[in-house]
C-alpha cells in the first residue's frame, strides 16, 4: 500500500540488521522506494527470512517506522536483546556478560558487511580485526567454547547461519588440535563467508527451486563466492580455499570439483561439519532443543566417511556433546 501523503518527517529510520526477521513486529514498518514510503509489514507480522534475505541480496539496509511509534520499536529491540543476554548470563555467569556483548556487536558487524553491495578492502580489514579479537577471546576463556551452544541463533537467514557456522567451526577446530591464532582466524573468516556466493544469487532465481538455473546457481555458489572475494585484496588463500571446498565430500561426490579424501583441505572439512550441523539444527527448529542437538549429532556420528574424514569424528562428537549438554538441562 503506497502512502503518497507521508513525508520524511513522519518516519524514523531503523537499521535492518538489528531486527530479528522471524519475530512478530511491534509496529507497522515501511520501505522507501523512489522517494515514497510504502507499507511493507503490519504490526504483529514478522518480516520473514525469505524477504530478509531478499533485502540483503538487494542491499536494502534500512526500514522505516512511524515516527510516533519509534520508541515502541526501539523498546522492542532492547527487550529482545536483554532477554537473550539475561538467559546467557543465567547459564554462564555475570563474569561472561562482556563476552556476550562482544559477540552480539560482532554479529552486527557481519550483517553490515553482508548488506553492502560489494566487499572492499576496508570492510574486510575491519571484519578481520574483529575476528582476531573474538577468536583470541574464545582461546583465552574455555567457558566461551561451551557458551557457543547458547549463542546459536535459531534464525535461518544466511547471515545468522554464517555466524553460527563460524562459532561452531572454531570450536571444532580447537577440538581437533588447532590452537594457532592465524589458523583459527582463517577458519572463522572462511565460515563467515562460506555462503557469500549464495547470498548474492539473483533473488528471482531463488524463487523457483525447480528451475534448472536454481540448481546451477546453488552448485556454483562456492566458486562464485571466491570469484567475488578475489576482487578484494587482503583475503588469505586459506580462507578462499575453505569457501571453495566447503561442499566437497570425503567420498568424492561433492561439488564444485568432486575432490575426495586428502585432496580436500582440512579446514574446509571443519567448516563443512559446522555447516551441516547448523543446517540440521535449523531444519528441526520446531523440536525441543535437546532433540535438535541429538539429530545434528547423529548426522556426524553416522556419516561413515561420506562427508568427512572418519578420523575426525570421535573427537568432534566428544566436543559437540560437551558443548550442548548444558542446554539439555534446561530444554
Amino acid at each position: 500500500m503506497e502512502n503518497k501523503n507521508l513525508s520524511e518527517e513522519d518516519f524514523s529510520l531503523v537499521i535492518l540488521s538489528k531486527v530479528d526477521p522471524e519475530r512478530p513486529l511491534p509496529t507497522d514498518i515501511y520501505l522507501k522506494v523512489d522517494g515514497k514510503f510504502i507499507k511493507f509489514k503490519s504490526k504483529a507480522d514478522p518480516i520473514g527470512t525469505e524477504k530478509y534475505e531478499l533485502f540483503i541480496a538487494k542491499g536494502v539496509k534500512n526500514i522505516y517506522v512511524p515516527a510516533d511509534e519509534v520508541m515502541t520499536f526501539l523498546e522492542w529491540l532492547n527487550e529482545a536483546s536483554e532477554e537473550e543476554e539475561g538467559t546467557f548470563v543465567d547459564e554462564f555467569g555475570e563474569e561472561n556478560r562482556g563476552f556476550f556483548k562482544r559477540s552480539k556487536d560482532f554479529k552486527e558487524k557481519v550483517y553490515d558487511v553482508y548488506f553492502e553491495d560489494e566487499l572492499n578492502e576496508e570492510l574486510v580489514e575491519k571484519l578481520q580485526d574483529n575476528v582476531s579479537d573474538f577468536v583470541d577471546e574464545i582461546k583465552k576463556n574455555p567457558i566461551t567454547s561451551q557458551a557457543i551452544a547458547l549463542m546459536l541463533s535459531k534464525n535461518s537467514s544466511v547471515a545468522d547461519h554464517s555466524v553460527n557456522v563460524a562459532n561452531l567451526a572454531v570450536y571444532i577446530g580447537m577440538a581437533l588440535g588447532h590452537g594457532h591464532q592465524f589458523v583459527l582466524e582463517n577458519i572463522y573468516m572462511g565460515a563467515i563467508f562460506h555462503d557469500y556466493g549464495k547470498l548474492k544469487i539473483d533473488p528471482r532465481i531463488l524463487e523457483n527451486q525447480d528451475n534448472r538455473m536454481y540448481s546451477h546457481a546453488v552448485q556454483d555458489h562456492p566458486m562464485s563466492g571466491v570469484r567475488m572475494m578475489r576482487k578484494t585484496e587482503g583475503i588469505p588463500t586459506q580462507v578462499l580455499t575453505i569457501i571453495l571446498q566447503h561442499h566437497e565430500q570425503f567420498n568424492g561426490h561433492g561439488f564444485p570439483k568432486g575432490l575426495a579424501g586428502d585432496e580436500i583441505y582440512e579446514l574446509a572439512q571443519i567448516v563443512s561439519m559446522a555447516n551441516i550441523f547448523d543446517n540440521t539444527l535449523s531444519e528441526n527448529k520446531q523440536l525441543p532443543s535437546h532433540e535438535r542437538y541429538k539429530r545434528a549429532l547423529k548426522i556426524i556420528e553416522f556419516d561413515n566417511g561420506k562427508n568427512w574424514n572418519p578420523k575426525y569424528i570421535d573427537r568432534v562428537l566428544d566436543a559437540l556433546s560437551l558443548a550442548f549438554h548444558i542446554r539439555k538441562k534446561s530444554a
